[in-house]
C-alpha cells in the first residue's frame, strides 16, 4: 500500500522560536498548493519546539521546495528541510519498541543506593561441587 499523501509532506527543523505558521506558508506557497502547515508547540508553554511539517498537494512540489529551501536562512536561522517518504508508524525497525521509562526504583533489585537492606552483611552458604 502506498501512502502518497505522505510523500508531499516536508519536515522542517531548526526553526527560530519566533517563526509562525504564516511565515512558513509565505516561504513554501510559491512551490505549490499547501494542504497543511503544522508548527509544533510545547503543550504547557505554547512556545515553538523549533520544528514543523508542511504538506503539499503534490509530492513533486514538496520535492522542489525541499531542494530549494534546505539550508536557507529563515528568521535568521539556517533550517533543514526533508521530504518524508512514509508514515511514522511504518518503521524499518526490527526490534520491538523500548518499554516506557519507570518513575520509581525497580522492584526486586537488592543493594545499591545505601540505606538499609541490600546484600551487605548477608551470609551465603558455599555449595559443594561434586
Amino acid at each position: 500500500m502506498i501512502f502518497e499523501e505522505y510523500f508531499g509532506k516536508l519536515f522542517i527543523v531548526g526553526l527560530n522560536t519566533k517563526t509562525i505558521e504564516k511565515c512558513l506558508e509565505t516561504v513554501f506557497d510559491k512551490y505549490g498548493k499547501i494542504v497543511e502547515v503544522i508548527l509544533m508547540k510545547d503543550h504547557e508553554t505554547n512556545k515553538s519546539r523549533e520544528f514543523a511539517f508542511v504538506t503539499f498537494e503534490s509530492p513533486a512540489d514538496a520535492k522542489d521546495a525541499a531542494r530549494d529551501v534546505n539550508g536557507k536562512s529563515l528568521d535568521r536561522k539556517a533550517i533543514k528541510v526533508e521530504q518524508t517518504t512514509k508514515p511514522s508508524f511504518e518503521s524499518d525497525r526490527c526490534e520491538p519498541p523500548l518499554p516506557p521509562k519507570s518513575r520509581g526504583r525497580p522492584r526486586g533489585l537488592r543493594g545499591g543506593g545505601g540505606g538499609r537492606g541490600g546484600i551487605r552483611g548477608t551470609s551465603f552458604k558455599q555449595g559443594t561441587h561434586g
